[in-house]
């Protein structure tokens, strides 16, 4: 229930945060720290197959849990296509209201409409991905890697961690890499980094399957030091110290391409401290607690209507300020609270015909156990 009540305030801190220029994002975590949600969401991914899958390893599982994390994989693939080509629908849309020639070409979405064949193909291959639609990607190639991860783990802790690690300094050295196609460059999230921190979740899944992560005084000053740090870096002391922001990117790892180190331990900072306070537990027992968690329950379902509702919004204001005198931030903030507020509606529906499928299957069961007894239905 408590990492629901996490991925789902997650899912919401990304569907604010992919509509640039709305007034709430400015209240985002990554405003406040050098990690934002992806980090919360890839941890939050690789905790929840250690959960989910690590004890099926003991019980001999091994081919079944590599065909789940196979079918999850595919699973995502498909989505993330469907996603794609919806938002490339409303953006086309987007330009046709408004002539602005922006919709169609920034974030990447310029491959697709300057050559619509590679760009389609290379969207196809994973080549190609717009901006704010690269996630999925990711954990496309994250959950390949998850049953790799698991098997080392299920060795030894300390051999997927020296493997992850291995591999991420690989990736940081740019070793590996995955390029982009038909345009130059690489992918927006490098997962021969990116799956460190996602290794992580899984060990640290497998040791909560075991025993709680313990507590250490020294450790949680040292993480709660490093938090507030990060918040002034951020914020430039709040206003204060205008030139910290400029040290802090100087001296600290913080790309997030590669998934700087600085990002990382910002991230387990601030997780050690939720987790060993307990802050998940209190804040699910709120009044928005159960919509969050119900938000987290749904996740893949959740994440693809905030992906098009997002891309909507960006259209939206987009026409707002071609079109009318309106505040395209005033606009954009009203949008992205009806947007979550139609989030919350969709992630209750879906719990209610959950809740309603198994009364009708049992319903359905009645109806066979009558048609299965001729003395009772001649009766």
């Amino acid at each position: 229930m408590t990492i629901d009540f996490w991925r789902g305030l997650v899912l919401v801190i990304i569907f604010v945060n992919h509509i640039p220029g709305n007034l709430i994002e400015h209240i985002t975590p990554r405003n406040f720290g050098f990690s934002d949600s992806t980090e919360a969401f890839i941890f939050i991914s690789g905790l929840s197959v250690a959960l989910v899958y690590g004890p099926k390893l003991p019980q001999g599982d091994l081919f079944g849990v590599v065909k789940r994390c196979l079918k999850r994989a595919f699973e995502l693939y498909r989505v993330h296509l469907a996603l794609t080509a919806g938002a490339i629908v409303l953006f086309s849309i987007g330009y046709e209201l408004s002539e602005e020639i922006g919709l169609i070409e920034e974030h990447g979405r310029n491959a697709v409409f300057g050559d619509t064949a590679k760009g389609i193909t290379g969207i196809i291959l994973l080549g190609h991905q717009l901006g704010y639609f690269n996630i999925l990607p990711l954990y496309v190639t994250l959950m390949l890697w998850a049953p790799v991860a698991l098997i080392l783990a299920r060795i030894h802790a300390g051999l997927a961690l020296l493997v992850s690690g291995g591999v991420y300094a690989l990736a940081r050295m740019g070793v590996l890499t995955l390029h982009s196609w038909p345009e130059p460059g690489t992918w927006f999230f490098n997962p021969f980094a990116w799956q460190f921190l996602f290794t992580l979740g899984i060990l640290t899944g497998l040791l909560m399957l075991e025993r709680p992560v313990p507590y250490k005084r020294g450790l949680a000053i040292a993480s709660l030091a490093f938090i507030v740090f990060s918040a002034l870096a951020v914020t430039a002391g709040f206003g204060l110290m205008p030139a910290l922001p400029e040290f802090a990117g100087t001296k600290f790892d913080l790309v997030k391409h590669d998934l700087g180190l600085a990002r990382v331990l910002h991230f387990l900072a601030l997780a050690y401290l939720l987790a060993q306070f307990h802050i998940g537990d209190a804040f699910k027992r709120t009044p928005i607690g159960p919509d969050l968690i119900r938000l987290g329950q749904n996740a893949l379902t959740i994440f693809a209507a905030g992906s098009l509702l997002s891309a909507a919004g960006q259209v939206i204001m987009t026409l707002a300020t071609v079109k009318s005198s309106a505040s395209p931030q005033l606009i954009g903030m009203v949008f992205t609270i009806l947007g979550i507020i139609g989030l919350v509606a969709l992630a209750r529906y879906l719990e209610w015909n959950k809740q309603k499928v198994p009364a009708r299957q049992k319903e359905q069961a009645k109806g066979l156990d009558l048609s299965a007894s001729p003395g009772r239905l001649s009766s």
